[in-house]
């Protein structure tokens, strides 16, 4: 096991053993993204970044760490994930893609102890914890709804410090809140609708072209 995943799990065990489940009611939440996507000329890729806060902040609070994972699933076939942390994480575990439309579980964190901790800057409840990169597939009839939601993580999804009082929190289930992402996947234009469309221009250019040889004959 290398130092940077050492570190982390002593992050996790830190922050869990010093925590107080029901101090904070925090959210996680996905930023970013289009609202309507159209993957009948090609692949389409977003960013979605996801945010880790909280409802009432009691003054200079920041994120410690956690993990989570990431479903998608819906009218759109996933071409590749990637994940990409924010810069203030020092202690990463990357769990990557899956055929089955799961991202494995990441974590992220920053080092610190009790005593003389500098947070690190961006890492303030509020900011992006990481950005998952999403491609989707091309597909000429695909029509409906595509969903990216979070998942909780194996220990904590997240946790955090205030730097005023030095006292620490982490999440559970019934202290997280998640505001997921969804996009409307567009369909293809229908073979009927160009037919519909080359017909009514061809419609016009007969017209045009008999009132043309009216005047003429007249």
């Amino acid at each position: 096991m290398n130092i940077s995943i050492k570190q982390s799990l002593n992050l996790i065990i830190l922050a869990s053993i010093a925590g107080t489940v029901s101090a904070q009611e925090y959210v996680l939440r996905i930023e970013g993204g289009p609202n309507q996507v159209d993957l009948s000329a090609g692949s389409v890729s977003m960013t979605l970044d996801v945010i880790g806060d909280i409802f009432v902040s009691q003054g200079r609070e920041y994120m410690t760490g956690g993990a989570f994972s990431l479903e998608t699933f819906g009218a759109a076939e996933v071409e590749s994930i990637v994940w990409i942390p924010a810069d203030w994480s020092e202690s990463n575990i990357d769990g990557g893609f899956s055929n089955s439309g799961i991202y494995g579980e990441v974590h992220f964190g920053q080092h610190y102890t009790m005593n003389d901790w500098v947070p690190r800057p961006g890492s303030a409840m509020g900011s992006r914890i990481g950005s998952f990169q999403i491609t989707l597939a091309q597909q000429d009839a695909a029509v409906g709804d595509f969903y990216a939601e979070l998942i909780h993580g194996s220990r904590y999804t997240l946790g955090s410090i205030n730097a005023l009082t030095g006292e620490s929190y982490y999440s559970t289930p019934d202290t997280l809140t998640f505001e997921n992402f969804s996009t409307q996947v567009t369909p293809a234009p229908s073979g009927l609708g160009l037919a519909f469309i080359v017909g009514v221009f061809g419609c016009r250019r007969n017209r045009a072209s008999v009132r043309n040889k009216s005047v003429i004959s007249r």
